[in-house]
This record gives C-alpha cells, structure tokens and sequence, in this order.
C-alpha cells in the first residue's frame, strides 16, 4: 500500500516518484490533498512571521501551484480555451490537445487565482489553518469521484486511463476518507461542505459530457480548481 500512496503523491505532485502504478493509487488522492494542505499550513505559518496577510496569502497560492507542477492549473486553462473556442466535440477536443495557450485559457488562470487569492484574504483567521487542509482534500476527492461515474472522451490519455484503473471499491474508501477528514476538520459543516463539491461536480461533469462525451485528463484537472476555489468560496461565507 505504501506503493499505491507513493503513486498517488507522484502523480499530483511534484515529487520524484520513481514508478509509478494507476490501479488502486486513488484511494489515497484525499490523503495526498490533506498532505498538500499541511504543506500550505506550513508556509502560511512561516511566512506569517516576515510579511502581511496578503503577502502570505499570495505565497500560499504559489506554493500551490508549485508543489503540484501546475498540472491543475493546465488543464483548468485547456478546458477554458476548448469550450469557448470549440464548436463540436472533436473541435473541442482538438483545442484542448493543443500545447498553446488561449486568451480565454490566460483569462480563466488570472480569474481563478484571484478568487482564490480573495477567498483566502475574507476566510477568517480562526479557521484558515482547518480551510487549507479541507480545500485540496475535498478536490482531489472530485476527481476520483469523477472518475468513476465518468466514461473517457477520448481513446486514449489521462482521463481514460484513471477510469479505466479506478473501482467502485477505490471509490469507496476514498470517500470514507474523505468524509472522516471533513468532520474531523470541520464537524458538521465539513459534511455539509462535502456534500456541495459532490453537487457542483456531478453538475459540471454533466455538462462536460454532453459537451464532448465525457471526461479527460484535462476535464480532471479543471474539476479539481473549480472545486478548490468552489470549498474555499463557501469557507469564507460569513
């Protein structure tokens, strides 16, 4: 199991993992989302030390992006480009493919970490430290679940790879963990949290497949922003 979990923190991470294996590593993806959020609790609480809030906000989100290569970040941009531009499936998808960049790519990434840029500044003190735990946890969760009630766009890639590799059971044990870290974090409100991301997600994953058929490894990572950005939106709710 250890190698599942090192599979798991290779893929959505930037850390060397030297083989990595699909079957069954996604019953660890909210682990590796809590890991990730220890990791931001740990460079908000040094930095909070040398700059101002806003500075330490904005290192946050850095950090963010750095420790999971920006992969997210990528397909959140390609998915942006695709469905603006794209007129039909195959279109969409061809835009998706293309290793450029769009306008609407560039618009989505400026938008998407400014609202997170501004969540973080409105969340409250007092629980900011819970909220960077919960956000990368519950959206890596998204992604297995999205995983699983998805079918692949495309022959090939990513996104049919993970679906072709995840089961009900892994499923399964991902959304108890999922469900224990939320109300361990956050008690009831964690749940209730929870229970939006699976709202928006299968929203969004509806859409998408009317759209194209279905998901892929972009669609994944595109999920995964909208529902960081979705749980640290509602976290800030007052």
């Amino acid at each position: 199991m250890i190698e599942k979990f090192l599979s798991a923190v290779g893929f959505l991470t930037i850390f060397p993992v030297v083989k990595r294996e699909f079957e069954n590593c996604t019953i660890f993806f909210p682990l590796v989302g809590l890991f990730i959020g220890g990791f931001l609790v740990l460079v908000n609480y040094l930095g909070s030390f040398l700059f101002p809030k806003n500075v330490v906000d904005m290192l946050v989100i850095i950090s963010l992006v750095i420790i999971t290569g920006g992969l997210h970040l990528d397909g959140f941009a390609d998915t942006c480009d695709g469905f603006y531009a794209g007129k039909n499936k195959n279109d969409t998808l061809r835009i998706m493919d293309d290793a450029h960049i769009g306008a609407m790519g560039v618009i989505g990434i400026f938008c998407i970490l400014g609202l997170k840029f501004f969540t973080l500044q409105s969340i409250p003190q007092k629980i900011l430290y819970p909220s960077l735990l919960l956000f990368p946890t519950l959206s890596r969760w998204s992604m297995v679940f999205a995983s699983t009630i998805s079918k692949p766009a495309k022959n090939e890639g990513l996104g049919k790879t993970f679906i072709d590799t995840v089961s009900k059971k892994d499923f399964s044990i991902a959304t108890i963990a999922a469900v224990l870290i939320s109300f361990l974090i956050f008690g009831l409100k964690g749940f209730f949290i929870l229970i939006a991301v699976f709202l928006v997600s299968f929203i969004f994953l509806k859409l998408v497949s009317k759209r194209i058929g279905g998901i892929t490894g972009d669609i994944l990572g595109a999920l995964n922003e909208i529902i960081e950005t979705l749980v640290l939106l509602i976290l800030c709710i007052n």
